[in-house]
C-alpha cells in the first residue's frame, strides 16, 4: 500500500509541475513559486521512496533524477531566461522581433545573405560564455545529487538503456567516422544552392542546413496541411490523434524546438512547434505526433513507473518511426501524391540531413559521455567537442555546445536519438517482412506498433539489434554520390 500511495502522490504532483514546465517552454505565463513548491513536494515523495524501497529499479533511478530536477529548477529557469536575453542581437530582426536564441533557426532558414548568418553566429558564440556559469552550476547539482547514491548521471543513463559505455562509444565512433566522407561530399553538392557559396563552413550548423535544404521542396507541400495529414495517417493506422493537443502559436519566448509533453499519461498529451517552412513543418509534426501516440497508447491502469518512466531512446523510438514515413517513397507517392522526380529529390535531401544528424550527434553524444566519465570542466568540454566536430565533419567553435537545446539542458540525452534511429531501422525491417512494403495500411501492423508503444517503461531495449553498418549503408546511398 505504501508503494502505491507514493506512486499516486508522485503522479499528482508531477502532473501539476509538468503543466508549469509546458507553459514555460511555449512562452506562456507560469508560476515560479508554485514550481518551487511542487518541486519540493516531489522531492519529499521521492526521498520517502528511496528510504523504503530499492525496487522497482526504474522508480529508484527516476527518484534520484527527480530530486536533481528539483534542486536544479531555479538554475534552469534562470538559464532559460538568460539564454533568451543574452543570446540575442538588436541588429537583426525576424517578424518584427530581435533575433535571439529562440528564433535563431528561423533567421538562418530565411536569410539568404550568408555573411549575416555568420555575423549572428559569431556574435552568439562570443556571448555563450556568459551563460556558462549557469550551465556549470546545473551540471554540478546533478553530479552532487547522484553522488549521494553512489552513481553518476551517466551510470543511470546506461543502465536505463541497457548498454555498456564501451559498447555505446564504439557504436558512435563507427557512425561518426562512417558517415563523414559521404556527408562532406554531399555538402559540396548542395552548398552552392542551399548556402549560396561553394563550401560549408563552421557557422553552417545542422539546423541551418535542415532549415534551408528542403526549400525547393516546399512548393510540393504548400497546399498540404501537415497537421491534417499526420492525423489522417495515424487514424488509418489505428490511433486516435484527436487525443493529442497542439500548440502552434509563434511566441517570442517559445522554445525553437518542437516538442511533446505527456502532462498526464495517457489522458493529456501535448505537441508544440513553431512553423518554419512547409516541408520542415511536416518533419516536426510527424516526429512529435510519434511521441504523442506513444503517450496516448499507455494503459491508464498500468503502474506510474511503467507509464511515466521510460528510457530516453525509447521515448525517441516512436517519434523516429513516425517521421520515417517521410523517407518512404511509397508513402510519398501514394499517400501524399508527390511526383516521382520530387520523391527522388526528397530522399536525397532527407538522407543528407540524416548524415548530418549522424556526424553532429556522434560528436554531441561522445562529448557528453566523456563529460561525466572524465569530469570535464566547461572549457574542457568545449575543447573536446570542437575536436570531435573536426574528426567527424568540420571544426566548429567549441562553445557552440552551450547554445544547443539538448546538450546543456539534460544530463544525458543526445545518444538516445542515435540509438532510436538504429532501433527504428530494425523495427521497420520487421514491419516490412511481416506486413509488406506498405505495412502502415495493414491493421495488424498498427496493432503491433501500438502494442510496442503500450509497453512504455517495460519496452525491451535489447530486443532490437543496433546495426550501425546496415543503417549507414542506406544513408550513404544518395543518387549523386
Amino acid at each position: 500500500m505504501l508503494l502505491e500511495n507514493i506512486a499516486s502522490r508522485y503522479e499528482e504532483i508531477k502532473v501539476k509541475l509538468s503543466e508549469q514546465h509546458f507553459n514555460e517552454r511555449v512562452g506562456l505565463s507560469y508560476d515560479r513559486e508554485l514550481m518551487k513548491r511542487l518541486s519540493q513536494q516531489i522531492t519529499e515523495v521521492c526521498l520517502e521512496f528511496l528510504k523504503n524501497f530499492n525496487e522497482p529499479r526504474s522508480m529508484y533511478l527516476n527518484s534520484i533524477e527527480a530530486i536533481a530536477d528539483a534542486e536544479r529548477l531555479e538554475t534552469e529557469l534562470e538559464l532559460n531566461d538568460q539564454r533568451m536575453e543574452r543570446i540575442s542581437t538588436e541588429k537583426y530582426t525576424i517578424a518584427g522581433r530581435k533575433v535571439n536564441w529562440g528564433n535563431w533557426r528561423q533567421f538562418n532558414s530565411q536569410t539568404d545573405d550568408y555573411t549575416k548568418r555568420k555575423e549572428v553566429f559569431d556574435d552568439f558564440i562570443s556571448k555563450a560564455p556568459g551563460i556558462a556559469p549557469l550551465i556549470r552550476k546545473r551540471m554540478d547539482i546533478s553530479k552532487d545529487v547522484y553522488k549521494r547514491y553512489g552513481l553518476t548521471p551517466l551510470d543511470s543513463y546506461l543502465e536505463f538503456e541497457g548498454i555498456r559505455y564501451d559498447e555505446l562509444l564504439s557504436l558512435l565512433m563507427k557512425l561518426g567516422d562512417g558517415a563523414r566522407d559521404a556527408f562532406l561530399a554531399a555538402t559540396d553538392h548542395f552548398a552552392p544552392e542551399v548556402l549560396g557559396k561553394k563550401k560549408t563552413e563552421y557557422y553552417d550548423d545542422y539546423y541551418t542546413w535542415r532549415g534551408r535544404i528542403f526549400r525547393p521542396l516546399n512548393r510540393h507541400f504548400e497546399g498540404i496541411n501537415a497537421l491534417n495529414k499526420v492525423r489522417e495517417f495515424l487514424t488509418k493506422f489505428g490511433f486516435d490523434p484527436a487525443k493529442i493537443k497542439v500548440d502552434d502559436e509563434d511566441r517570442e519566448k517559445k522554445s525553437p524546438s518542437a516538442f511533446c509533453f505527456g502532462i498526464q499519461i495517457p489522458n493529456d498529451v501535448r505537441v508544440s512547434y513553431r512553423k518554419e517552412s512547409p516541408f520542415s513543418d511536416f518533419g516536426s509534426v510527424f516526429h512529435e505526433f510519434g511521441h504523442g501516440i506513444h503517450g496516448i497508447s499507455a494503459n491508464p491502469k498500468d503502474s506510474v513507473w511503467k507509464r511515466y518512466i521510460i528510457p530516453r531512446s525509447v521515448a525517441e523510438t516512436f517519434s523516429t518511426l513516425n517521421s520515417s514515413m517521410l523517407d518512404n517513397p511509397i508513402f510519398l507517392r501514394e499517400d501524399l501524391k508527390i511526383d516521382e522526380k520530387a520523391i527522388n529529390n526528397i530522399l536525397d535531401r532527407r538522407r543528407f540531413v540524416e548524415l548530418h544528424f549522424i556526424v553532429f550527434y556522434a560528436a554531441n553524444s561522445i562529448m557528453k559521455m566523456e563529460f561525466w566519465k572524465k569530469g570535464y570542466s566547461i572549457e574542457e568540454a568545449a575543447k573536446r567537442w570542437q575536436e570531435l566536430t573536426k574528426r567527424f565533419f568540420i571544426e566548429v567553435p567549441g562553445n557552440y555546445w552551450l547554445l544547443h537545446h539538448i546538450m546543456p539542458n539534460y544530463d544525458m540525452y543526445s545518444p538516445s536519438y542515435v540509438i532510436a534511429a538504429l532501433r527504428v531501422k530494425a523495427i521497420t525491417e520487421r514491419l516490412i517482412r511481416d506486413y509488406g512494403e506498405a505495412w502502415w495500411r495493414n491493421p495488424k501492423a498498427g496493432e503491433f506498433v501500438k502494442a510496442l508503444a503500450q509497453t512504455r517503461g517495460e519496452f525491451d531495449v535489447k530486443a532490437w539489434k543496433l546495426d550501425a553498418d546496415n543503417y549507414l549503408k542506406e544513408q550513404v546511398s544518395l543518387s549523386f554520390l
